[in-house]
């Protein structure tokens, strides 16, 4: 059979373009999402973090929290979201540990 081309049953292209679409979607959902932390805060980590990463700077926390705005938890729980990813607090986990640390104060 000169001249003849050999082709496959099925191709794996579809199947890989299927997987590659649908971790770039995961990825760009993730991207879009808003900022939060996803973990529930823990206050002796927060502490420690505040500490390790904020007090030099900022010294006494209850007289940050204070200044937070926000009438409830909630919404000061929204506004250090807001803020902390761009003031060195990245982590996710991290920065739930310094709110809940914050909150309790």
């Amino acid at each position: 059979m000169a001249g003849s081309v050999c082709k496959p049953a099925h191709s794996p292209l579809p199947l890989r373009l299927g997987a590659s679409l649908a971790a770039a979607g995961f990825a760009l959902a993730l991207a879009v999402a808003p900022a939060q932390a996803t973990e529930e805060g823990d206050i002796e980590r927060g502490e420690a973090a505040y500490e390790a990463s904020c007090a030099s700077c900022h010294a006494n926390a209850a007289r940050i929290t204070a200044r937070v705005e926000g009438a409830d938890d909630a919404e000061k729980t929204e506004a250090l979201e807001a803020f902390l990813p761009d003031h060195y607090a990245e982590d996710d986990q991290e920065r739930a540990d310094i709110i809940a640390y914050m909150l309790s104060l």
